[in-house]
């Protein structure tokens, strides 16, 4: 970071303290650049059809975090609670410590109990943290695009050598408020479900534990849907269920096809409406903890009710690998996918010509908002099959791994043999593309728990529900817009929650605001701003910034602080930073973006006790845009 960077705030602080300071902070930026590498990229797999197997002896399968939200500038203590299928005595545990030489510690958790769910046998472990633990994982980019910071990595109980992480939910400090009403039988007895404006709570007991029943069949999907249908309209295309327990099994998150009616994109026949009780339902979505404000997974999963499973790479008489490859999209060019079995969407071949006519293929940065391939936008009914491009499919799938979408580095070069795929070669496989067109998607978000979640749960999921819904001013640090962006305009998303019988249960019409929302005051741990710090700034202009240090967080005397935004792309030391002096616990500073320095940013914190300390990090925020 070179000095034409730096604004110090007053009093000014002497070339030598700036100098040290500015050496620490990009110390820490070396310590953080890799913090994304790992645990903070959010899983797009399983995107199941049929009912699971039952749960194994052995396998982890579920965790509850107390408090269920959890606030930037919290001093409660933090408990998790892990379930564990069988007799398991004890668990290996990774918690992350990106501060630490290997990033994370290691921890054994003894059981503390045990429970039965379908007669089998359920080992129960529990651990409790101080709340400076935050300290360690607010490091890892959270904020309104991601509404959660990954805990940690349990190991396999059954020892086969996987691992499944654990998430906190984390809100903002400003999160609104909701209205909530309850719904109680018509014959009384105890309240069954409770619903806000975008989100509804049902209470349906062993909705988790149905997986772990020797019958089979997974979650009870079916049963949560018909109690979602008795006092909720039935006008949903789709449900994406959240259950309270948030599952830690292979398939945390899943979509599923109740209906499917379009022909010529490769998807088999079906209708399984009558299990589940809605005449409009054709999809249900299920989406663990945070994930539901993730919305890269909301898209991936939403996009799964139209494919991809045309196996372009069999049509192309090439061997189908990577992940799912009868379900994601393979490596091709051109295009971006957001369902990838390969790449996920913040990758996509770009194609390079030399002089001497040479082609060559490398991976790159897609422009945000991310939008769906033109193939999906032909199977969802928009485009005609004039519109598609001739599509160039690459013979090797697992050039980037084995399984699973990733986000290569930027400029890796994608080699070997490819065919091409022409409109003509998919119609032939396939048929024309006839059936229903959707401009406009309804979906509702459950949350399913064995008992009422609290009024911060309801808060927390009412808010992303609702953002999943708008129309603009919701895209994430790493380029995921809305559902209408990523129709490029042609479709919509609803999901507010309408009633069967609104004389009975009237609809909360609670609307917040969703789009481009600012930063709460206390979002940064330890930092308490004077007000609301903006999440969309203009170049050229002064973003004037002041505030305090809380002493309930970060007791003690600080003198200086420093304020970096990090521009997605850009190297760690060309990162904007602004350094200011504490005094008195108060500090006020002033950041501007030049001309050309657009983008989208993460903007996190730093304190120093003195220039010789080391740096006390706070929070590392996102989403900042700079337009």
């Amino acid at each position: 970071m070179s000095d034409r960077e730096i604004v110090s705030g007053e009093p000014p602080v002497t070339r030598r303290h700036r100098q040290g300071v500015l050496a620490i902070a990009a110390s820490l930026a070396a310590l953080t650049a890799g913090v994304g590498a790992g645990p903070l990229a959010p899983t797009q797999q399983l995107s199941v059809h049929a009912a699971t197997a039952p749960v194994p002896d052995g396998s982890a399968l579920s965790y509850q975090q107390f408090p269920p939200v959890l606030a930037p500038g919290t001093t409660d203590s933090v408990r998790v609670v892990l379930d564990v299928v069988g007799d398991v005595p004890a668990v290996l545990f990774r918690r992350n410590v990106p501060t630490v030489a290997d990033g994370h510690v290691e921890e054994q958790w003894a059981r503390v109990t045990t429970r039965s769910a379908g007669g089998r046998l359920i080992s129960v472990f529990e651990q409790t943290y101080p709340p400076d633990i935050l300290a360690d994982l607010l490091v890892y980019p959270h904020g309104n695009d991601r509404p959660q910071v990954p805990l940690g990595r349990l190991d396999d109980p059954a020892g086969g050598g996987g691992t499944s992480t654990v998430w906190l939910r984390v809100a903002p400090s400003n999160l609104p408020a909701s209205g909530v009403r309850s719904i109680t039988p018509a014959e009384g007895g105890q309240v069954v479900a409770q619903y806000a404006s975008h989100v509804v709570n049902l209470v349906v007991p062993g909705f988790d534990d149905a997986r772990v029943d020797p019958a089979g069949g997974g979650y009870a999907l079916e049963a949560a849907a018909q109690a979602f249908y008795r006092y909720f309209a039935d006008q949903y295309q789709s449900i994406a269920f959240v259950p309270h327990r948030v599952p830690l099994t292979d398939a945390d998150q899943f979509a599923r096809s109740i209906v499917s009616d379009i022909r010529g994109i490769g998807m088999p026949a079906q209708d399984d409406r009558a299990a589940f009780g809605g005449i409009a339902l054709r999809s249900v979505q299920f989406l663990p903890a945070g994930f539901v404000g993730h919305q890269a997974t909301l898209l991936h999963q939403l996009g799964h009710h139209w494919g991809d499973e045309m196996n372009l790479a069999a049509i192309a008489g090439l061997e189908p690998a990577a992940d799912e490859p009868e379900r994601h999209t393979p490596l091709l060019y051109p295009g971006v996918t957001l369902v990838g079995g390969v790449l996920d969407g913040t990758r996509y071949v770009e194609r390079a010509v030399a002089e001497s006519g040479a082609e060559s293929f490398a991976i790159a940065r897609p422009r945000s908002p991310a939008g769906f391939h033109p193939l999906q936008l032909y199977r969802m009914g928009f485009l005609a099959p004039g519109d598609l491009p001739t599509i160039t499919v690459f013979a090797d799938q697992t050039q980037f791994g084995p399984r699973g979408a990733s986000a290569p580095a930027l400029g890796s070069p994608v080699v070997g043999g490819r065919q091409s795929v022409d409109t003509n070669a998919i119609v032939a496989a396939l048929g024309p593309r006839e059936g229903p067109v959707f401009t406009e998607w309804n979906q509702a978000v459950v949350i399913v728990s064995d008992a009422l979640v609290s009024q911060a749960e309801m808060d927390y999921y009412n808010f992303y529900a609702q953002r999943a819904g708008a129309p603009a001013g919701t895209r994430s640090y790493d380029g995921f817009g809305s559902f209408l962006e990523a129709t490029g305009g042609l479709a919509s998303l609803r999901t507010a929650i309408l009633t069967r019988d609104p004389a009975a249960h009237p609809v909360v019409s609670d609307s917040a605001d969703v789009s481009d929302v600012a930063f709460g005051a206390r979002d940064w741990r330890g930092l308490i701003f004077d007000d609301p710090v903006p999440s969309r700034v203009r170049t050229s202009t002064d973003m004037r910034l002041s505030g305090s240090i809380d002493p309930e967080v970060l007791a003690g005397s600080y003198q200086f602080l420093v304020i970096r935004a990090s521009r997605l792309g850009d190297p760690p030391d060309a990162a904007t930073t602004v350094q200011t002096s504490v005094s008195g616990g108060r500090f006020a500073l002033s950041l501007r973006f030049p001309s050309g320095a657009a983008g989208a940013y993460t903007l996190d914190a730093f304190v120093f006790i003195d220039v010789e300390a080391s740096p006390i990090p706070t929070s590392v925020v996102t989403p900042l845009f700079v337009d």
